[in-house]
């Protein structure tokens, strides 16, 4: 199954690497294409332990990627998650 992420926080990112890691073809998004860049390049800008070695494993094997074209993503996947922040009004509520 080919899996769209929205979003490569720390829920999107971590997501992403897992479902990678059980067999699927995913993809991530995020519009930030410097933080795309370099998760592209087996970068983790978040701690989370095991995280970066599951990282580096998926994108070796082929079935790990990241992009910033939403579309693309859209288009291509068979199922998409969108793992990104909720915004807040003044109050600090959602």
């Amino acid at each position: 199954m080919k899996i769209g992420i929205i979003g490569t926080g720390y829920v999107g990112l971590v997501s992403a690497v897992g479902l990678a890691e059980l067999g699927h073809e995913v993809v991530g998004t995020d519009k930030v294409a410097e933080k795309i860049e370099k998760i592209s390049q087996g970068n983790v800008p978040i701690y989370e332990p095991g995280l970066k070695e599951l990282l580096q494993a998926n994108l070796k094997r082929g079935n790990l990627s990241f992009t910033a074209d939403l579309t693309n993503t859209i288009i291509t996947s068979d199922v998409l998650f969108v793992c990104v922040n909720t915004p807040q009004r003044e109050d600090g509520s959602a």
